[in-house]
């Protein structure tokens, strides 16, 4: 049976051994991840945790409304089993709420009739090679600029002071007018302080010549090193200090079953950028779909 809980129902340590043994096992799902970017989460939960979907409804002039909290790049079902029927899972959900706006994976196309169906891709590679096998896969641009760097004073150490990090990254994201609030910051540095409690986080910082040139955070769970955010800095001599840092990463990672998930971008460039080390697209679903009255419809178009 499929029963609607919401957080303060919902018991984590069968909730993250879930999402810990699910098909698809993805730190996006686990409660503390859920609870630093969206406390007031819900949920379906099959049986007793056999298979568990989260989701964000939030209220807006009485309304209620299916949306995507920053940094959670997509819900989903999270099955120990691979016989789900997802029907059984979308009448509910369409019972809950009349206006949908938000990302899912694991779902093909067909299997969400009625909604406004789009794919995102995001890029993952697969480190279970040695170093220089992963770097043939590099595009010569990327394998330029780390031999470049190379040859410079480059230092790489560990961010703790998450602060710091923040900091850096406001003024580059300014710079960039790429618009987060001062609110999705403070979600941004809660979540790096919360997540090194209950997982391995690797955050580090590319010096050169000195000067900080670019740094990343990166989350580490079960198979996947999950790329969060990262800066860098415009500057002729360290501006390809990313390229660098992200090679340190693979080169530390490499021969491991594991994928580096590089987050995913709509930015063609950072596309680019991801693919540049050989990164594979992989592809999850936005899904739209706006059944309020008439007269609502304004509200959320």
């Amino acid at each position: 049976m499929i029963r609607l809980l919401e957080r303060i129902e919902i018991d984590d340590n069968k909730w993250n051994e879930c999402i810990k043994n699910s098909l698809s096992p993805q730190v996006f799902g686990c409660t503390f991840y859920l609870d630093s970017c969206c406390p007031d989460w819900s949920a379906f939960v099959l049986d007793d945790y056999t298979a568990v979907f989260p989701f964000a409804v939030k209220k807006k002039h009485g309304l209620r409304y299916l949306t995507q909290p920053y940094f959670v790049r997509h819900f989903g079902i999270y099955s120990t089993t691979p016989s789900i029927q997802f029907n059984d899972w979308i009448q509910p959900l369409s019972k809950l709420t009349r206006y949908f706006n938000f990302d899912v994976f694991n779902l093909e196309n067909d299997e969400w009739k009625g909604f406004k169906v789009s794919e995102k891709k995001y890029q993952l590679l697969d480190l279970n090679f040695h170093h220089s096998e992963l770097r043939k896969k590099y595009s010569e641009s990327h394998l330029r600029k780390i031999k470049k760097l190379e040859a410079l004073e480059t230092n790489i150490v560990d961010i703790n002071d998450y602060s710091i990090f923040i900091n850096e990254f406001k003024l580059t994201v300014a710079a960039k007018e790429l618009n987060y609030s001062e609110r999705e910051l403070a979600t941004l540095h809660q979540l790096m302080n919360t997540l090194p409690h209950h997982c391995k986080v690797i955050s580090k910082g590319i010096f050169i010549a000195g000067s900080l040139a670019a740094a990343a955070y990166f989350v580490k769970y079960e198979n996947r090193l999950l790329y969060l955010k990262g800066f860098r800095k415009k500057h002729p001599v360290t501006d390809n200090g990313m390229f660098f840092l992200f090679d340190s990463i693979i080169k530390d990672h490499c021969n491991q079953k594991m994928f580096l998930d590089f987050g995913g971008s709509n930015d063609q460039n950072v596309r680019q950028f991801f693919r540049g080390f050989g990164a594979e697209d992989s592809v999850y679903l936005h899904l739209h779909k706006n059944d309020l009255p008439f007269f609502f419809r304004w509200f959320k178009k």
